[in-house]
Formats: C-alpha cells, structure tokens, sequence
C-alpha cells in the first residue's frame, strides 16, 4: 500500500536557544528560553511568538475543518458549495 501524502508541513515546539524574530511579525521578540513554533518548509525554519502560532493553527483548524466538511458532502454524494 502507497505511502499516504501528508497534508500538514513538518511544525513543532522548541525552545529557544537563543533571541529570534517572529517571522510573522518582526516586532514579536522571541527571547531565549521562550517557546516558539518552528515550521519547517522547503529547507527553511521559520520561528513564531505564541500569539501569531496561535493564530496560525487556529486558522489551519479552520481549513482543516472545511475540508472535513467537504469530504463528508462528497461521501454523501452531494457537491460542496465554495466560498
């Protein structure tokens, strides 16, 4: 059986090791020993304060939970209506 794709990017928590930047945000200090999420893609890590990962994985849940939403209309044989 083929591997499955993975939909999400390669995301976690650190600790930070030293004083970063939020990429989201260049006024957001990240300051040593601090958590931050890290998302990692196409071989770059970008560093996010607490507040703007939060906002980030609330706005990924959104998405998540509309392509949910759509399957389950899909499975039921019906169309999804597009915003």
């Amino acid at each position: 059986m083929p591997k499955l794709k993975r939909l999400l990017v390669s995301a976690c928590f650190e600790t930070a090791q030293r004083r970063r930047q939020c990429s989201r945000n260049k006024g957001h200090v990240i300051c040593k020993g601090d958590k931050c999420l890290v998302i990692k893609e196409n071989m770059a890590k970008n560093n996010y304060c607490m507040e703007c990962s939060s906002l980030i994985i609330g706005k990924a849940q959104e998405e998540l939970n509309q392509l949910a939403g759509e399957l389950e209309i899909f499975a039921q044989g019906g169309k999804p209506r597009r915003a």
